[in-house]
């Protein structure tokens, strides 16, 4: 007993000084489909999908995807990914649906709403002039300061209304992935943009400047949910930053991933995901 476990613990030993083993995973039968993964939102859509919005005889195996996810669903290794956002990474996989999982919201603890105003705020050679509490002229709107998160943003405060680009929301090139205020055609409220903020100072920046741009996670560290807080969230499937389920061109047309692409990009996992998403905007009562 001794000698097996002695050989056992070399086998380990001799592992762990070498690379990581790659983790191979096998289908549980031929009608199973095998879909690699990503972590977090990826793994939590997809598990919500399948308990939900599929029927009780579809068969989904869920896989964690390995660095190398793309060459193996070329290879046959596994059937579909869902693990990275539009368009695919690989042109040898196609993208079969999109959902749009970490829509990012813009939130205020000063304005209720995004409702038509006359009120002024920071014009510097006037006082304040404020009607109610919808988002006012002049205010100060912090976006996050990362270049995509910037360009999200952009175009989140266009659905909303609030300025006009040189492009409509939805293209993938590199250019219109990263605009800037140099893209802003109009700005119907006047507004000053602000980038770059930290986590660690959400809270500080949420309550100083009129409005902030957060994803849902960041939200939730300051209490707030899209559907009662927000007062506009990011549009949804269209999105270039959704994530995308791709297969490989031997399952086209198959009616089991056709099944779940439908899934996918259908209003229930949209309102699961985003519940502000299915009545727009929405008012903040902070």
């Amino acid at each position: 007993m001794k000698q097996v476990f002695a050989g056992l613990l070399a086998l380990a030993v001799l592992a762990g000084c070498g690379s990581r083993p790659d983790v191979t995973y096998q289908r549980t039968d031929e009608s199973t489909l095998l879909v690699y993964v990503g972590p977090g939102d990826y793994r939590e859509a997809l598990q919500y999908t399948v308990d939900h919005l599929l029927p009780k005889t579809a068969r989904i195996q869920l896989a964690d995807a390995p660095g190398d996810a793309d060459q193996r669903i070329q290879a046959g290794d596994a059937d579909l990914g869902f693990y990275q956002e539009g368009p695919a990474a690989s042109p040898a996989l196609s993208v079969v649906a999109k959902a749009n999982l970490v829509p990012y919201g813009l939130y205020s603890s000063r304005w209720a709403d995004l409702k038509e105003t006359n009120s002024w705020v920071n014009a510097g050679v006037v006082e304040d002039e404020v009607h109610g509490r919808s988002l006012p002229h002049g205010a100060k709107v912090v976006l996050p300061g990362a270049t995509g998160g910037f360009a999200r943003g952009l175009y989140l405060l266009q659905s909303a209304g609030l300025v006009k680009l040189d492009r409509p929301f939805g293209g993938a090139t590199p250019a219109d992935l990263t605009i800037s205020e140099a893209n802003v055609r109009e700005s119907l409220r006047h507004l000053t943009l602000l980038g770059s903020y930290s986590d660690a100072h959400l809270r500080e920046v949420y309550q100083q400047y009129d409005a902030i741009v957060l994803t849902p996670r960041q939200a939730t560290t300051l209490g707030l949910h899209p559907a009662s807080d927000a007062l506009a969230v990011e549009p949804g499937p269209q999105s270039p930053w959704s994530s995308v389920l791709v297969a490989p061109p031997r399952l086209a047309g198959d009616p089991r991933v056709l099944e779940l692409a439908h899934a996918l990009e259908s209003p229930d996992l949209a309102k699961h995901l985003n519940p502000a998403s299915s009545t727009g905007t929405t008012s903040q009562g902070g």
